[in-house]
């Protein structure tokens, strides 16, 4: 019997070290821990779809082929867009969400493409591609990552702006706007807000709803997404189509240091999975904005008015009376004059040439995030 004990012991300890051996790669990797921070609740869909699927994507790419690493991540969701770029900068957050109009002066070229103009603006798909080709294109745009401790991962774009009303304070025709307050996320919006006769309120989107809660603004110049993503719908009921009067760049950015220690393999990986996300952000924000709209649609009271259709004659005016904004903006500065020349012609090029033009969203199916892997 001892003979057989010995034997079994002697079998169950090689069992056990051909398991541990075994198991030793996967505990031997790396952590690598990063946290990603964003201005969007959690319960938006592009925090808990598109932000998800990008940090997913990375890490399962990582598992799988490297032998080394792993990522793990730890998410911020509802940091203040003020806080966030410098957040990434002294390397509080690795990785953040934000946009140009939240940091006035610190990206100063790219105010041109968010003031209103006579543009297709044809949907957030269009419009992310559009943004990020005028980066590539742009050295200009280029350099202005050069003085800080940011490493772009890449860009993308809501879709066209539309003016959401409350109850009581709907808008037909330009007269309309007088009176009204309008919140505002860009400095362009504030300008073109201002120009069509109402007042606008330069403020996050946090402080927007308090003043919404409170009685204190009439709208909001922003896409169709955020009555839902953002509670908006316990407020506005009217939607206005006014395509010309608003676009919001986006980015996401890595602190260079976190960026620069990554091992090469990984950042090979987070490079490849960037390439196609800005594609990917613009249907999902395309389908996201269709879905908020559906939302909408149910809500007591709602109306949906598009003056380009219904008072053309009218809404000439509006896009007429913004005219002068973006002449404004570029003066002699020939750098901004070129900037606003190749972002019209990416914005007329990815909106009439196929097979960008003629693509349609999946609502109400969420468009397949890729994986980047070539």
């Amino acid at each position: 019997m001892k003979k057989v004990s010995l034997i079994a012991l002697a079998v169950m300890v090689s069992v056990s070290v051909v398991v541990l051996a075994w198991s030793a790669p996967a505990s031997a990797r790396k952590k690598i821990d990063l946290d990603f921070a964003t201005f969007w609740p959690a319960v938006d869909f592009q925090a808990a779809v598109g932000h998800k699927n990008w940090m997913k994507t990375i890490s399962d790419r990582v598992m799988a082929e490297t032998k080394d690493y792993e990522i793990v991540w730890t998410e911020f969701y509802g940091v203040h867009p003020a806080k966030l770029l410098d957040g990434i900068e002294s390397g509080t957050y690795d990785v953040g969400t934000s946009g140009p109009g939240y940091s006035p002066g610190v990206f100063p070229l790219w105010a041109g493409p968010e003031y209103p103009g006579e543009l297709n603006r044809k949907n957030a798909y269009t419009m992310s591609l559009t943004i990020q080709a005028l980066h590539e294109q742009m050295p200009e745009l280029q350099k202005q990552f050069d003085r800080t401790k940011m490493k772009l991962m890449h860009f993308w774009s809501t879709g066209p702006g539309y003016f959401l009303m409350v109850p009581g304070k709907d808008i037909r025709k330009q007269d309309d706007f007088s009176g009204k307050t309008v919140r505002a996320a860009n400095p362009a919006s504030v300008a073109c807000i201002e120009t069509l006769g109402a007042k606008p309120l330069f403020a996050p989107m946090s402080v927007a709803l308090e003043r919404f809660e409170a009685k204190l603004i009439d709208g909001i110049l922003c896409p169709t997404d955020t009555p839902k993503g953002f509670g908006l719908g316990n407020y506005v009921r009217h939607v206005v189509s006014a395509p010309f009067s608003y676009h919001f760049v986006f980015f996401k950015v890595m602190n260079k240091g976190t960026y620069d220690g990554l091992p090469a393999e990984v950042r090979k990986i987070v490079d490849e999975v960037n390439a196609v996300y800005p594609a990917y952000y613009g249907q999902l924000r395309t389908w996201g904005e269709a879905d908020g709209l559906e939302y909408m649609k149910k809500l007591e009271g709602f109306s949906y008015y598009d003056p380009s259709k219904e008072t053309p004659a009218d809404y000439a005016k509006w896009v007429a009376s913004t005219d002068g904004l973006i002449k404004k903006w570029i003066g002699s500065d020939a750098t901004k004059k070129a900037v606003w020349d190749k972002y019209r012609e990416l914005d007329k090029y990815y909106s009439t040439t196929a097979p960008y033009s003629n693509w349609t969203h999946s609502w109400p199916t969420q468009p397949v995030p890729p994986t980047g892997k070539k």
